[in-house]
């Protein structure tokens, strides 16, 4: 699904309304699948956002165990972790159409 996403926290801190706002938001592919996650030892939901090329990094971590939290008309909520640098950190990406 073609969609406008923001991520609302950063490296697990929730980010205030008026930070929100000010991220630049990512136009891309919001894409969700099972898969099996070598972090998480198991199958799980593997949340990504495809921008470009099929070969071009993604703009974001990938959102493990995602979990649809709150939708509405225009948009909805992706939640759960994602891992930097080998740590884990809970996220959310409000995810929403143009």
């Amino acid at each position: 699904m073609h969609v406008l996403v923001t991520p609302m926290r950063s490296r697990g801190v929730a980010l205030d309304a008026q930070a929100r706002r000010r991220y630049p938001a990512i136009k891309g592919n919001v894409m969700v699948n099972s898969a099996v996650c070598q972090e998480l030892g198991r199958a799980t939901n593997v949340a990504r956002v495809e921008v470009g090329m099929p070969l071009e990094p993604d703009p974001l971590p990938q959102l493990l165990d995602a979990t649809l939290v709150g939708m509405a008309v225009t948009g909805f909520v992706l939640s759960r972790i994602e891992y930097i640098g080998g740590c884990a950190y809970a996220q959310s990406w409000w995810c929403r159409l143009e």
